[in-house]
């Protein structure tokens, strides 16, 4: 099929203004408190205090002058920060649900939270194998740019290898991020290369998952996975059936979420807006930091 351009640029310039509306001063100053700079600017030189880092002592200047001198830093307020997009088959298909048109939406918002701070934004798309990929950059077109890219994204058959992806991170995003890993984590575990990842970057596992309180009524379905191709029928009205389904999905948000804290990640879970998860989690952490 081919895409018009026309189409694609109209439809993520009206993502972009309702994305846009929904950006408040609250909500920016929370995201600024919540992802503080996570890396260290030179500032100045000054002399050695009792209990400065003796690998901050700047040599040259200590010889020329007899007198010891370390380097000054500051926090970096300008945030990098990637979008790890998850495009495998099972994030189009759903009932009920549509995990990738959520995920274009989370992403809009933290892309336009970026631009508003004129922090850098960057993109890896993957499936069973890392696909695109966009270095971090700051300003409008590079919103644009991580739109247009995912939505253009071809749905890959096939599984989701999330070790792969978060080792792709670690190897090409050199300077701390902070990462947000995006997906329906239907994958292996993946615990390890999480961990490597989180120690050197501000982590969120955002994970795109139906409330289950949503769960579809509709007699007796076929559902065929998106990534095996296996077929199974459901019978969707059976109380027992609903209940089963329930448990399931509230058992991989808890085992999820313990992955991510013994990763030192942070964990939140995308039902049907964006936002709210969000907004949650920056609360929290401006809170936390407040005590």
């Amino acid at each position: 099929m081919i895409t018009n351009p026309t189409t694609s640029n109209n439809e993520i310039r009206r993502i972009q203004l309702r994305t846009n509306r929904l950006i408040t001063g609250d909500l920016l100053g929370q995201y600024r408190s919540a992802f503080r700079g996570t890396g260290l600017i030179y500032s100045e030189l000054r002399e050695y205090q009792p209990g400065d880092d003796v690998k901050h002592i700047h040599w040259k200047a200590t010889a020329r002058t007899g007198t010891a001198f370390v380097k000054s830093y500051e926090e970096d307020r300008q945030l990098r920060i990637f979008l790890a997009v998850d495009v495998s088959a099972s994030m189009r298909t759903s009932v009920g649900f549509q995990p990738f048109q959520k995920a274009v939406e989370f992403c809009s918002l933290i892309g336009a939270l970026s631009q508003r701070g004129n922090d850098l934004l960057g993109l890896l798309t993957f499936a069973d194998t890392p696909l695109s990929f966009l270095p971090a950059k700051a300003g409008a077109r590079r919103f644009s740019r991580v739109l247009s890219s995912l939505m253009s994204e071809v749905p890959q058959s096939g599984g989701t290898s999330m070790d792969l992806a978060l080792e792709h991170l670690a190897l090409t995003v050199r300077k701390p991020s902070i990462i947000f890993v995006i997906s329906d984590f239907a994958c292996a575990e993946f615990s390890e290369r999480l961990g490597v990842l989180a120690a050197r970057h501000d982590v969120v596992l955002a994970q795109l998952q139906q409330s289950e309180h949503s769960i579809p009524n509709a007699g007796v379905v076929t559902f065929r996975d998106a990534e095996t191709g296996q077929l199974i029928a459901v019978d969707t009205g059976n109380s027992l059936v609903r209940e089963a389904w329930k448990k399931a999905l509230l058992r991989e948000r808890e085992t999820l979420r313990e992955t991510a804290e013994r990763a030192g990640a942070a964990h939140i879970v995308i039902h049907e807006r964006a936002a709210p998860p969000l907004v949650q989690l920056m609360r929290e952490r401006v809170n936390r930091a407040a005590r």
